[in-house]
């Protein structure tokens, strides 16, 4: 089975929002100007905030790959989709910031939400925003499938909205987002594609884990090796070329740059 082209099994379960206090903030709507820095910011490394997808119809290797969709900095650095960068600045920072923690320390987001009926290969969504006390986190399962059936809090959308400005700000500037880490994901295929590549000399296999996914983060000469030889899915898409190992077997595979917090 060409398991680039696989599904995941029925996604089934409740959505779960897992609230803590955070500073008073204010509301706002995405990227929305207030004078200065945050007083406050994570330390160095440490995400301000991160927009996460998971599940969908999306194959194993491909989960192991996929970046999250946007991760922002204390000190505004953003990368979207490990594939694009940017920087905000004082005032867009603290904007996204205030809105974030008023976002999900609003009590519409701390009350009990009805269970929706699953879905499968739903889509889930999660956010995070750092505070002094802690990351503040909610996970939804189809936010978007059930915005019309107000499952969901409206605080939640707007905290994805406020993300989601932001992504397509950094990916309207389309400055490549590089590094000196990646991670490379293969997976075995059966059967003979149209197309097999050989497996380059210099780049080392990984070793399969449990499902027989291979997967390996690297830096140094190992990661320049993949970079320079191997095929990087860009947009997403799962088109991985295949590959010959020296041991026989068939493997597509793909890699990504990691982020400064992985």
């Amino acid at each position: 089975m060409d398991h680039r082209l696989s599904r995941r099994g029925l996604f089934v379960g409740s959505a779960a929002a897992l609230l803590a206090s955070a500073l008073g903030g204010c509301d706002g709507s995405p990227l929305t100007a207030p004078t200065g820095a945050p007083t406050l910011r994570p330390p160095d490394g440490t995400p301000l905030a991160v927009w996460e997808l998971t599940g969908g119809l999306v194959g194993t290797a491909m989960l192991a790959l996929r970046p999250p969709r946007l991760v922002v900095f204390g000190d505004g650095d953003a990368i979207a989709d490990a594939t694009y960068r940017s920087r905000l600045d004082a005032d867009e920072l603290q904007s996204l910031a205030a809105g974030l923690l008023a976002d999900l320390r609003s009590s519409d987001a701390q009350k009990p939400r009805t269970a929706p009926s699953p879905i499968a290969d739903a889509v889930v969504t999660k956010i995070s925003t750092w505070s002094p006390s802690g990351m503040l986190t909610f996970t939804a399962e189809g936010l978007d499938e059930f915005k019309t059936e107000h499952v969901y809090a409206d605080v939640f959308y707007d905290a994805r909205d406020r993300l989601a400005a932001v992504h397509k700000k950094v990916s309207a500037t389309a400055q490549p987002y590089l590094a000196d880490r990646v991670r490379l994901v293969a997976m075995p295929v059966d059967g003979e594609p149209a197309t097999v590549n050989t497996w380059p000399a210099d780049v080392t296999l990984p070793a399969p884990d449990r499902g027989a996914l291979r997967r390996a983060d690297l830096s140094g000469d190992a990661a320049r090796a993949v970079v320079r030889t191997l095929t990087r899915d860009l947009d997403q898409r799962g088109a991985w070329p295949a590959y010959r190992t020296t041991a026989g077997d068939i493997v597509r595979a793909s890699w990504r740059y990691l982020l400064p917090n992985e």
